[in-house]
């Protein structure tokens, strides 16, 4: 028995480092324990942050104005697939198969256009090439606005996804079957690219953002497609294969956007609230971070500020990762976020919640039912923003 014990002893001091070491007099134990895979947000010891800086992501917002004077105006009617685009001051919008056009100037003045779509045909997009209006539908036809007048260019016979990317003369198109055509304004003509897995997900709007010559697209919430910049190939990277390798967080496929860079980093932002900072070129994380509940919106400024919209708070997140705020909203159901220097207004199905960034607390709430998907776009200076069945301005 004691020749096995010494054979124990002996595998376990050959397993160790090989130092035996000498405990000096003074040493005192501690039962602190360092945690090096640790998840969780480190909180800044600054005690406040006064505002954020132009934010650049998920687009490039404008500016709010006077926070006292900002109302709401409702601007027209809409239905829950109505696309809508601005050149300008010029409103572009579709109710089922007509296209509306009305100059905002003259609230009343409008010219509608009858589109031939098939029955369950919808519009999926108005788009602007060349300084001529395109339209397109999710069968795939494509019709031109010119001279005042509409006419069908193409039918390319494809049932599509709802979410297309345009680049110069290309329009990048994705079949509910999981193949990626290049469509050629000039030509309307079709270029087969090639096909891809349809994972599990949620239909989403979503934008598109560049990284390493490439373009990262969401199908859906859970299927991600990086594209060469250059040719609109597929292209095989493995950036979420190896972020799942090698992240400490977990698995993630259920994605809030599309990756976006920062100073050579991916910031992948899943919904159910895990995010990490990593450049798959070197394999290398900056921060990661589970939150444990799920994201509905973000915004990220220029200097690399993350704001995360929660059910209960806005997290304010230095570029390093630190939890710098944490600011409580009143919203029982958040939809959206906009934040812009020292104001951050959160958006739910009851109004326009209107926060201070420095104090945390609330300025102004802004009673409007907004029903079902919420949208902001931006155009000629102005902010709008976009829900199921209207169309508003917020302005001063």
């Amino acid at each position: 028995m004691r020749i096995i014990k010494l054979l124990c002893l002996l595998l376990l001091l050959n397993s160790c480092n090989k130092y035996l070491g000498v405990v000096d007099p003074d040493y005192t134990p501690s039962d602190e324990l360092e945690d090096i895979f640790s998840n969780e947000l480190t909180k800044s010891n600054e005690n406040e942050i006064s505002d954020i800086r132009k934010i650049i992501y998920p687009l490039n917002q404008l500016l709010i104005g006077d926070v006292s004077s900002i109302g709401i105006k409702k601007i027209t009617s809409l239905e829950e697939n109505s696309s809508v685009y601005f050149d300008e001051d010029i409103l572009y919008f579709t109710k089922k198969n007509v296209l509306i056009i009305q100059n905002l100037n003259e609230s009343k003045e409008e010219l509608k256009f009858k589109l031939n779509l098939d029955k369950e045909e919808k519009i999926i997009q108005i788009f602007e090439y060349s300084n001529e209006k395109f339209i397109l539908s999710n069968k795939s036809k494509l019709f031109l606005f010119k001279n005042g007048e509409i006419s069908q260019v193409a039918n390319f016979d494809k049932f599509i996804n709802d979410e297309i990317i345009q680049r110069g003369d290309k329009l990048l198109i994705f079949s509910v079957f999981g193949d990626l055509y290049e469509i050629n304004l000039n030509q309307f003509s079709e270029n087969f690219k090639g096909k891809f897995t349809i994972n599990h997900g949620v239909n989403i709007d979503s934008r598109n953002y560049e990284y390493e010559n490439q373009i990262s697209h969401l199908y859906n919430s859970g299927t991600l497609i990086f594209l060469n910049q250059n040719n609109f190939d597929i292209e095989e990277n493995y950036y979420l294969d190896d972020l799942n390798i090698l992240s400490s967080l977990g698995y993630f496929e259920d994605f809030l956007v599309p990756p976006f860079s920062f100073r050579g980093y991916l910031y992948f932002i899943d919904r159910s609230g895990l995010i990490s900072v990593f450049n798959p070129i070197i394999s290398e994380f900056l921060w990661e971070v589970n939150i444990n509940s799920p994201i509905k919106d973000f915004n990220f400024s220029e200097d690399g500020k993350l704001l995360l919209l929660t059910n209960s708070d806005i997290l304010v997140l230095d570029y390093d990762g630190t939890l710098l705020n944490t600011i409580e909203h009143t919203n029982e159901d958040p939809l959206k976020l906009l934040s812009e220097k020292d104001k951050i207004l959160v958006i739910d199905e009851k109004g326009i919640e209107i926060l201070d960034i420095k104090a945390g607390s609330q300025i102004n709430f802004i009673k409007n039912k907004f029903d079902g998907v919420v949208e902001y776009l931006s155009s000629n200076s102005k902010i709008y923003i976009k829900d199921n069945k209207y169309l508003y301005n917020l302005s001063e």
